[in-house]
């Protein structure tokens, strides 16, 4: 006759609870896992490696250009009464390097490598070095004499403005100007993108 079923002895030792419940024992007590509990948390992605933006440098070139222009108009409202020739073309080749160096180093942070972003943000320094004179003898014209001082001017002359930036920066030095904010924003930007791994 068979014996009743009896219930045979853990051959393993006694039964453990599950992990977490109770210490000591196999495992360390879980801890929470939400954020401020101090528990384990997976180490998070790696951010993704840095990439060239082209889109990004031109509007951040946009407005470097734009904010220097701006202050350059305000300077010549300024002080156009007592400004000399020879201070109006110091500060014309000071704007002109000014822009190369900060575009020059913005495209080259930003847009990386790309000669495209570099060639791009030569253009826009030597547009903004030739439009913050004009616009600043522009707005000259406003500040002294109003909208019917500029609208006669301008029916008179409609070029009188970039007749200005060539006659009264002595047309090489406006040219050299030109050349300064061209050429020293592209090998800033084209030296500067060539330290980048993008």
């Amino acid at each position: 006759m068979s014996q009743p079923w009896q219930p045979q002895p853990n051959q393993y030792g006694p039964p453990q609870p599950p992990p977490g419940y109770g210490y000591p024992g196999p495992y360390p007590p879980q801890q929470p896992m939400g954020p401020g509990y101090g528990g384990y948390r997976h180490p998070g992605f790696p951010p993704p490696p840095p990439r060239a933006n082209g889109g990004k440098a031109f509007l951040f070139s946009l407005i470097i250009a734009g904010a220097l222009m701006g202050g350059y108009a305000l300077f010549l409202i300024i002080s156009y009464e007592d400004l000399s020739r020879d201070s109006l073309q110091i500060t014309y080749l000071g704007l002109a390097a000014t822009l190369a160096v900060l575009i020059g180093l913005t495209t080259g942070n930003i847009a990386g490598r790309s000669t495209g972003s570099h060639i791009g943000g030569a253009i826009i320094a030597t547009a903004a070095t030739f439009f913050a004179v004009t616009n600043g003898y522009v707005a000259v014209i406003l500040e002294a004499g109003g909208t019917e001082l500029l609208e006669a001017m301008l029916e008179h002359d409609a070029g009188a403005p970039a007749e200005f930036w060539w006659e009264r920066l002595s047309g090489g030095v406006a040219l050299i100007g030109l050349a300064l904010a061209g050429g020293i924003c592209f090998l800033t930007g084209h030296t500067v993108g060539r330290k980048k791994p993008y």
